[in-house]
């Protein structure tokens, strides 16, 4: 179903992209330590987990038809518990 995008939702899209950013960086950041990663590598993957997640979330948020941007969220669980709503 399409309906209108407010300025909260762009606002609200806008800063879970920014939040996915900051999280790429330290992630980014993080991984570059061989110590950090052979130590850490599961939470490393869980920092990217979240960042897909948020990015998708952020997509949803800005569709104007959000069933459509639910279907085209690649992660299985996520696409399910929002397909529920």
């Amino acid at each position: 179903m399409n309906r209108p995008l407010t300025p909260l939702d762009q606002l609200l899209a806008a800063e879970l992209d920014h939040a996915r950013d900051l999280l790429i960086m330290m992630g980014d950041e993080l991984a570059m330590s061989p110590d950090i990663v052979a130590e850490h590598g599961m939470a490393l993957q869980a920092v990217d987990i979240v960042g897909q997640m948020i990015g998708h979330i952020a997509n949803v948020v800005r569709a104007e038809d959000r069933a459509e941007a639910i279907e085209h969220i690649g992660m299985g669980d996520l696409k399910a518990k929002l397909s529920a709503a």
